[in-house]
């Protein structure tokens, strides 16, 4: 009975071990639970004054930045090539003339989407970028025995210089210029051309990297009176971003749509308006994520983090844009006369676009982004 009554009190006792044991694993276990829980929450938690700045400093320096940069040093390979061509006038050579084109155009279109600061305030816009090519003033050119040097170049009328005069230049009016047809006057014409385009665009890439990239990353700061607050440069961004959609839609596209005059095209001689447009449409996305060469922190980054429908809607209104412009099959002198269907939709589609940009997203960043 002792025996009995010690076994019993023995077992009781490793019982109330054993459950002392696993209340005590329990209570570890549990705090373990609750600490990983409370660090899995700080690991995961957006430093949202951090990221904001983060994102006007990719947008200032990973976006326009290396955009400026890249549209530098192809300009500056257009122009060796173009010397090389008038060394070597042959059609291989003028090729690689169109490709270089093609290529600081790529990056020139895109850049559009913030098109703003240096760009702008310097009116290197319209010296770069304007059509149509009035050809009665440029034969007059050509007919002349001006000497072609830089002050004469930044003389001229802004329909006379840029992207454009060049673009007539390397393809001509019907685009099928052959290397052979260049006579001394159109390559001295070009020269001078490319000259003035690279020593632009090397212009925007000084300004820019010089000050107004700053300016951008210290939004806010004492003294900043192109940026007071970070409000404000975010403001520029979205306006920059819906305004070539305006520019495009309701420019680029409706002007020659409307009074169905191919002659308004914007690069009709290179077939490559189509390409000009998506690219516009292209670079807004490459700004709202902070993305161009490398990728960075964008816009996308604080919509994220309040309103996946918002970032949703507008990547949705994104694509839809480029689809519609895709979806154009014909050089655009031609399409508005025979595929005007698909013009109208891409232009429906891009102020769609430009809509909830004006709309929806500029609100958000006037609530976030200060």
């Amino acid at each position: 009975m002792k025996m009995y009554l010690f076994t019993l009190f023995n077992s009781k006792r490793k019982m109330r071990k054993t459950n002392l044991w696993i209340v005590s694993v329990l209570l570890i276990s549990g705090t373990m639970v609750i600490t990983a829980c409370h660090k899995s929450k700080d690991e995961n938690e957006v430093d949202v004054t951090q990221l904001k700045k983060d994102i006007l400093a990719d947008a200032a320096i990973t976006v326009a930045g290396a955009s400026y940069v890249d549209l530098s040093a192809k300009a500056a390979q257009l122009l060796t090539a173009v010397q090389t061509l008038n060394a070597t006038t042959n059609d291989a050579n003028l090729e690689t003339c169109r490709d270089l084109w093609k290529s600081t155009r790529e990056t020139w279109e895109l850049s559009e989407a913030w098109l703003i600061g240096p760009v702008e305030a310097d009116d290197i816009d319209p010296r770069i970028d304007t059509w149509p090519v009035d050809f009665n003033d440029l034969n007059e050119v050509l007919a002349s025995s001006a000497t072609l040097d830089d002050a004469y170049m930044d003389g001229l009328e802004t329909s006379l210089k840029g992207f454009h005069p060049i673009e007539y230049l390397l393809w001509g009016k019907d685009g099928n210029k052959a290397a052979t047809s260049f006579t001394d006057r159109e390559k001295e014409y070009l020269l001078a051309l490319t000259q003035n385009l690279e020593k632009l665009c090397a212009e925007v890439n000084v300004s820019w990297s010089g000050s107004y990239a700053n300016l951008m990353v210290n939004a806010g700061a004492s003294g900043n009176s192109e940026f007071p607050t970070t409000r404000s440069a975010y403001e520029t961004l979205v306006d920059a971003m819906a305004g070539i959609c305006d520019e495009v839609a309701e420019g680029k596209m409706k002007d020659p749509f409307d009074q169905q005059d191919p002659a308004q095209e914007e690069s009709p001689f290179a077939k490559n308006s189509i390409i000009d447009f998506t690219n516009n449409i292209k670079g807004i996305l490459a700004m709202y994520q902070g993305r161009f060469i490398s990728d960075g922190k964008g816009i996308e980054d604080l919509v994220r983090n309040y309103n996946l429908s918002l970032d949703n809607e507008i990547k949705t209104k994104h694509a839809a844009a480029v689809v519609a412009l895709q979806a154009i099959t014909m050089p655009f002198g031609e399409a508005i006369i025979s595929q005007q269907t698909q013009v109208a939709n891409a232009m429906s589609r891009i102020s769609e676009l430009a809509d909830v940009l004006e709309t929806k997203l500029k609100p958000f960043v006037q609530q976030y982004g200060q």
